[in-house]
């Protein structure tokens, strides 16, 4: 070999050696990094806040099956996202396992994820324990029938009852608030009917055959109530939700307020709770302004019919903004403020499908209100009052049958 050819060996036998270190030399140290020894405690530590995530996760989803208010295409989402974070951080301290310029990597995300599912969890629980405080029909056997009801699927009556008290809904007192709901699942459709407190009829198994007013008959308790109204518009009304002053001021407070069209302007009295300007048109009231704003009824010529018009209106207006999905952000406040205050025959299943029905589709409601008249100017002995004649307002029979042919319309019959 000449000597021109045995350099040119030498040299290219030295670079391909130096290239062939260098490659061995990336190679010795890509594996010394994941190679390079980590601490037992780092290893157990990630593993635990893993484990830690998986049971925050089970707990969060098993206490959202408990509540069941959400349909089945949500609970998939919660379901999966639940899992694609249990994948995301289990890679991550699985990196920090390895290498320790990501050693915090993973931990701060499995501890923040873990918090919030155990409290979004608790949270679901609480609501689902006040539902079942509020749900009374629950524990009573004479709502069976009523029980069986899909009320997702068919049209139904609910007595809205009003008494004028604040503190426990359990004491017995007059209904100043006489609304019925009629509600069709299957059209979206509601009709609210407002008959007047002092509607001069009879109490059906109390009065013997005599008249009384209509807010009298809540004194004899809610069963009482409900057949009244069953037998002025020959209708049923299986179901009743009984609310006070305090549950109506408060679950309006932590709504946030509620906007209400009012027919007309004027100024409540004292008598009403509250000194309150109401405009014609919008206002936006928060549970005072809202309770005295139907409690009012000296600043009208029309009295009673007009009151009961604005109880429409604060009605119409709680159930707008409760078909709102950010009203799941305050069902914990809105359920605890009406427990105790309020109470339903509703199973707490009825309920809790009606709220899944409404978050299913998110469908608007078509809302109609019709109320009730008659003769005010005049005095009438009643059952209940021995004391001399009171003033009562005498049903227009003409609009009394108008508005039960109404009724049977939104239940389609």
């Amino acid at each position: 070999m000449e000597y021109r050819d045995q350099l040119k060996y030498i040299k290219s036998h030295h670079t391909e050696n130096g290239n062939n270190r260098r490659k061995e030399k990336k190679r010795k140290h890509r594996e010394s990094r994941y190679a390079e020894p980590v601490p037992k405690r780092m290893k157990a530590f990630g593993r635990l806040l893993w484990q830690v995530q998986i049971f925050a996760s089970l707990f969060f989803i098993g206490s959202m099956m408990i509540l069941a208010i959400f349909p089945l295409k949500y609970m998939l989402v919660l379901t999966g996202i639940a899992l694609i974070l249990l994948v995301i951080v289990r890679r991550m301290l699985c990196r920090a396992g390895r290498n320790r310029r990501y050693k915090s990597n993973g931990k701060i995300p499995a501890i923040v994820i873990s918090v919030l599912f155990t409290l979004f969890g608790f949270y679901a629980l609480k609501v689902n324990g006040a539902l079942d405080k509020i749900a009374t029909g629950d524990e009573n056997g004479s709502y069976i029938q009523e029980h069986a009801m899909n009320v997702t699927k068919q049209p139904f009556n609910i007595y809205i009852s009003g008494i004028d008290v604040y503190g426990e809904i359990v004491q017995e007192s007059r209904s100043d608030v006489n609304l019925i709901a009629t509600i069709n699942p299957r059209t979206h459709k509601i009709l609210l009917t407002t008959t007047p407190r002092d509607y001069y009829v009879q109490i059906p198994g109390i009065s013997e055959g005599q008249n009384d007013k209509l807010t009298h008959a809540g004194i004899y308790g809610i069963d009482a109530s409900i057949a009244t109204l069953e037998n002025l518009y020959e209708t049923e009304i299986p179901f009743y939700i009984r609310v006070n002053f305090t549950s109506v001021e408060e679950i309006v407070d932590v709504m946030g307020g509620v906007d209400v069209e009012s027919e007309l302007k004027f100024t409540t009295g004292e008598d009403a709770g509250a000194i309150v300007e109401v405009q014609e048109g919008k206002n936006h009231f928060n549970g005072k302004e809202a309770l005295a704003f139907v409690r009012e009824r000296q600043a009208f010529t029309d009295g009673d019919n007009q009151r009961g018009k604005n109880q429409q209106a604060l009605l119409s207006g709680l159930i707008k903004k409760a078909i709102s999905p950010m009203i799941l952000f305050r069902a914990n406040g809105m359920i605890n403020s009406v427990v105790g205050n309020a109470e339903t025959n509703m199973s707490e299943a009825q309920i809790k499908s009606l709220i899944r029905m409404q978050l299913d589709d998110m469908k608007g409601w078509e809302i109609e209100s019709v109320a009730a008249s008659g003769d005010d100017s005049g005095q009438q002995y009643c059952y209940s009052y021995n004391d001399g004649p009171l003033y009562v307002t005498v049903p227009d029979w003409g609009i009394v049958s108008e508005i039960a042919g109404k009724i049977q319309e939104y239940l389609g019959y």
